[in-house]
């Protein structure tokens, strides 16, 4: 079995982080890979950096050099993986049994996308919050959601880290979150819960024991947030 490890960074968000090598069982082999404007296989050269990045996030299955692994890990920017079993216990509810093709973490603060989205509209004097979703119409895209069957209590995930297995389920799922994060905005977990919402079989919660404090990985701050 082979394992893509991929990271994609433009508009000089972040400086590539390391990641420790990865202890796994005979047979799997893990490469690393980290996308940038200088070594990017598709120019995609109408987005803003932010959403290139995204397009390798949800879009890796459409990608060359990508093409040929079993499984594709994805790893935001700013995140150090520091723990060599970080892969394994990312990927252990692939395997483990059952129909799950996608592995992801729950919100460490928060647990649903109306709250999610409370705080980030009641916090908009922090110039994070407001540079990156000031202009976003994040209201109207969460009562969309809502009117087409999400129910206000979808689990609301940390999209940063998460792991899937390559094939027609999460390809298909996976073309629609990108395609949603195009018409609404770039805040790509309201998007995420929505089909997550209509696909919660194939989903899988891993503990990685929280996003801030997770044995596995640091979580650093971006290297130039304002971008």
């Amino acid at each position: 079995m082979k394992i893509a490890v991929i990271t994609a960074i433009f508009g000089s968000t972040d400086d590539p982080k390391p990641f420790c090598a990865q202890s796994m069982p005979e047979g799997v082999e893990v490469e690393r890979f980290v996308f940038n404007e200088v070594n990017t296989p598709i120019p995609l050269p109408n987005l803003p950096p932010r959403l290139q990045a995204k397009y390798f996030k949800t879009q890796s299955h459409h990608i060359p050099i990508l093409k040929g692994y079993d499984v594709h890990v994805w790893i935001d920017g700013n995140i150090e993986v520091t723990n060599k079993g970080f892969v394994a216990a990312l990927n252990y509810p692939l395997f483990s049994g059952g129909l799950s093709k996608i592995a992801i973490q729950a919100h460490h603060e928060r647990s649903t996308i109306e709250q999610e989205i409370g705080f980030i509209l009641d916090s908009m004097d922090n110039p994070y919050l407001s540079i990156r979703y000031g202009a976003q119409p994040l209201e109207d895209e969460y009562n969309s959601y809502l009117n087409n069957g999400m129910p206000p209590t979808a689990k609301l995930y940390s999209c940063n880290v998460f792991a899937r297995k390559l094939g027609r389920v999460s390809n298909e799922l996976f073309d629609e979150w990108w395609r949603l994060c195009i018409e609404w905005s770039w805040f790509d977990q309201s998007a995420f819960s929505y089909i997550a919402s209509r696909a919660e079989d194939v989903v899988a919660v891993v503990d990685m024991g929280g996003v801030c404090t997770s044995p596995y990985y640091t979580l650093h701050s971006h290297t130039q947030w304002n971008k």
